[in-house]
């Protein structure tokens, strides 16, 4: 189910997404006609949060959901409220599968390998001077970067067709919750 549309790089609000009480709660709070301070709020969740937005694909969770403060709330150091946070968690939820959880976990140990290579020191030694990192440890970790890159394409792939499907059922009718992906 899709609960937010992106169109014209402006979030809005399905219809279906306003039914969900933590999303509702939201939008019901702001007075204002123009809804500018939910749709600000959706903006946040949606690109902090979901699967497709480019800020979550090209960081981690954390340093996304910095950028995407600074970006949308005009504010670096935004921290969302409670209602925020439960609307947070309600899309996590619902949009969370089986080979998504595997994919964060994969995107997360890639992360941390990448910051392995970024500070490694050959020069380093341990107290008896040998080396801690050894040249051949190095260069293995290097070579299986392609295999790892491939397989994370793999997952990806797999991950956006659930997407697609989930959001596409045969005669563009919702999803049961006992229903198979």
């Amino acid at each position: 189910m899709n609960l937010f549309d992106l169109k014209d790089r402006v979030v809005s609000i399905t219809t279906e997404a306003l039914l969900i009480p933590e999303f509702k709660k939201i939008w019901d709070r702001d007075k204002a006609k123009d809804k500018e301070k939910a749709i600000k709020e959706f903006s946040y969740i949606y690109f902090s949060i979901d699967f497709k937005s480019p800020y979550v694909q090209s960081a981690d969770a954390g340093l996304a959901q910095d950028i995407v403060a600074k970006d949308f709330m005009k504010n670096a150091r935004y921290k969302p409220d409670k209602d925020v946070v439960a609307a947070i968690d309600k899309y996590k939820e619902l949009q969370e599968t089986p080979s998504m959880r595997l994919l964060k976990a994969a995107l997360k140990t890639v992360s941390n390998l990448t910051n392995y290579l970024e500070t490694v020191n050959l020069h380093e030694r341990d107290k008896n001077d040998k080396p801690i990192y050894k040249p051949n440890d190095l260069t293995s970790a290097l070579k299986s970067i392609g295999p790892v890159i491939e397989s994370l394409n793999k997952v990806k792939e797999q991950v956006e067709r659930e997407v697609a499907q989930s959001a596409t059922l045969r005669g563009r009718r919702i999803k049961g919750n006992r229903e198979d992906p």
